[in-house]
């Protein structure tokens, strides 16, 4: 349920919402980076509403995915207490649902809590430019990740043809080094991301380790899924902090890479049999596996390119069952 208020003259800022009467309509104007102003009016979705009357605007980049109770940590106490006292901005769309240019995480915090979420509706006709620049200014409680920044710019690169850094740089307006980060950020696998609490706020120093560390999985060929469940997490659990268990994390992700690249690489052997004899020179079947058993190696040497198919559709068989 909708509670709009009355309308009133003098519009101020403050602590004087609560004292109007239920019924005033609320009104003020907001000015966008380009001059613009549009007309803004209060109204106040009810807790049992938030989750069918409200949705993230598509162009707020902050990762619903990622918000739990940790991400909240820092506004989910005063809110139980107190409710919501800074009001979100929304535009309401079509179907009558509201979409929220920031506020995702009062949003979610509300609907833990059980409380209403006030918002001021934007009038429609705001240009795509003064949104992106407004939601950009709206990230002083916490500002968005280096990942959440540059979640775009793969496709970004894609749709526009652009062919490296530089020129993704250039497009965006920005100096190379922050596009170049935020690039590497966004594109480091999900799995390595997710294992920390409240992954998108990780200090943003920690996306080049860890985009060292899947580089050396990548390089080793070795999963991301199987480096994830050997890392011990039992100390970890044990810390009282979120940003503690953070650092620790990602140092028990840069040990464990290391000892891969500089141990598991050294120490591997293979052993090599022949699958069958030949009169020909230089014509063998062979298969190499490694000590780990995770590496398979098939070497075959002028036998027939028919021979050669059949196998490949094998292989593809029965490695898709």
């Amino acid at each position: 349920m909708l509670r709009p208020q009355e309308k009133r003259t003098g519009f101020k800022q403050g602590n004087q919402l609560g004292k109007l009467a239920k019924k005033e309509i609320m009104t003020k104007v907001l000015t966008f980076a380009s001059g613009a102003s549009v007309n803004a009016t209060r109204v106040v979705i009810d807790a049992d509403a938030i989750e069918s009357k409200t949705v993230i605007h598509a162009l707020n980049p902050r990762r619903q995915s990622s918000l739990t109770l940790d991400s909240v940590r820092d506004i989910l106490p005063s809110i139980k207490d107190e409710g919501v006292h800074t009001e979100g901005v929304a535009i309401i769309n079509s179907q009558g649902v509201y979409e929220l240019l920031d506020s995702s995480r009062r949003r979610f915090s509300c609907l833990l809590a059980n409380k209403s979420l006030p918002l001021w509706v934007i009038d429609n006709g705001v240009i795509e430019g003064d949104l992106v620049a407004f939601i950009n200014t709206t990230q002083a409680v916490k500002g968005l990740s280096y990942r959440e920044l540059g979640a775009s710019y793969p496709a970004i690169m894609s749709e526009k043809g652009l062919n490296n850094i530089n020129e993704l740089a250039e497009y965006l307006g920005l100096g190379r080094e922050t596009c170049r980060k935020r690039y590497v950020a966004a594109v480091i696998a999900d799995e390595l991301i997710k294992i920390f609490p409240d992954c998108e706020g990780i200090p943003n120093s920690f996306y080049v380790k860890i985009a060292k560390v899947e580089k050396v999985l990548k390089k080793m060929n070795y999963s991301v899924s199987d480096f994830v469940h050997r890392l011990d997490l039992r100390t970890v659990d044990g810390l009282a902090s979120i940003e503690g268990k953070q650092k620790a994390i990602c140092d028990l992700m840069s040990t464990l890479a290391s000892t891969l690249d500089d141990g598991e690489t050294k120490k591997l052997v293979w052993a090599t049999e022949s699958l069958a004899e030949f009169d020909e020179k230089n014509k063998y079947a062979k298969v190499s596996r490694s000590s780990d058993n995770r590496c398979l190696k098939i070497e075959l040497s002028r036998l027939s390119p028919e021979l050669y198919v059949d196998l490949v559709d094998f292989l593809k068989t029965k490695i898709s069952d």
